[in-house]
């Protein structure tokens, strides 16, 4: 079937917010070269709102990655939505999984990167290319070789937060990731080092992090405290007005680091985060064995280094 031929097409993507912004420009890139095609997407609950708000998808079916029967009532719909093609952007077990029971029922040609693709990427070497560019090359299979950077969409009114030479502190990270947090110590420390300088400082994180972003509140005098309000929309809005965002290597910077204002990643030193870290023309980063061992002097450092900020 010729591209132009796809009326009907299926995006998959769950995981984390990382996982969802590394996928965002893909997502936008298929909708431009299947302008005419109706065009849905499979996602989780907690990211349906927002990818609705991208005017991608005709319609959002939500799947949360539950018990097995969840899995069949998924894979029937998708049988009886009778699309012509799939592009699975998450490429993991659990889809390709998916997809082995779909074919005993269904020819829809699926593109992806695992064993039951029709349409197959052969991923390479962990770490030889970002998640982006893995994508990037499996959309090309399916005649998709322009990405189209512009998420505007996810722009969103802050002007009622005020401030200028705002540097955006992003300090959290998920449960599973603890060990790819730098302490929130060195964070304030850092923080009370730019507010001096007369730079504004923000920090975004989910109420679950309040006792991560207090201690930035605690050492500076005003904050500009976006804790339990700072949802992807209002992180990329901050960040695209921001002198310098800083973040570790976690989703909400990922979203950040979307709005091509400089950002700094403090990241682990291992095949994972260089890959995740490799993408960004506007990005930096320093990478350590350990967080914890990572001073805030090395950090201040590189930052007078690169000249990310002026003294």
């Amino acid at each position: 079937m010729l591209n132009n031929q796809y009326k009907k097409i299926l995006v998959v993507k769950h995981g984390s917010l990382g996982d969802i912004a590394f996928s965002l420009l893909a997502m936008g890139s298929i909708k431009k070269q299947y302008i005419n095609a109706k065009i849905d997407l499979i996602t989780e609950k907690k990211y349906s709102k927002f990818l609705n708000k991208s005017g991608l998808f005709n319609s959002i079916l939500e799947d949360n990655r539950s018990g097995f029967l969840d899995s069949l009532k998924i894979i029937l719909k998708i049988k009886n939505k009778k699309y012509d093609l799939i592009i699975d952007l998450q490429n993991s077990n659990r889809t390709n999984n998916y997809w082995l029971l779909l074919k005993l029922i269904s020819k829809v040609k699926i593109n992806g990167s695992r064993s039951n693709c029709d349409i197959k990427y052969i991923i390479p070497s962990q770490g030889t290319e970002s998640p982006q560019k893995g994508l990037y090359n499996q959309l090309k299979l399916i005649g998709i070789n322009n990405i189209v950077d512009n998420i505007e969409w996810l722009y969103t009114d802050t002007s009622e937060i005020k401030g200028s030479n705002i540097i955006l502190i992003i300090p959290s990270v998920s449960k599973s990731g603890k060990d790819k947090q730098w302490p929130s110590d060195k964070f304030a420390k850092l923080a009370n080092y730019f507010e001096k300088l007369n730079y504004t400082i923000c920090v975004v994180g989910q109420n679950s992090d309040s006792a991560i972003t207090s201690t930035i509140n605690n050492i500076c005098e005003k904050v500009i405290d976006l804790t339990g309000k700072s949802p992807p929309e209002i992180i990329y809005s901050i960040a695209k007005k921001s002198n310098l965002i800083i973040s570790n290597d976690t989703g909400p910077g990922h979203i950040a680091a979307l709005s091509h204002s400089p950002i700094l990643f403090l990241g682990k030193d291992d095949v994972i985060s260089k890959s995740n870290l490799s993408e960004y023309k506007n990005g930096y980063k320093i990478l350590t064995d350990s967080m914890n061992n990572l001073s805030v002097e090395r950090v201040l450092g590189f930052i007078k280094e690169k000249k990310l900020i002026n003294e």
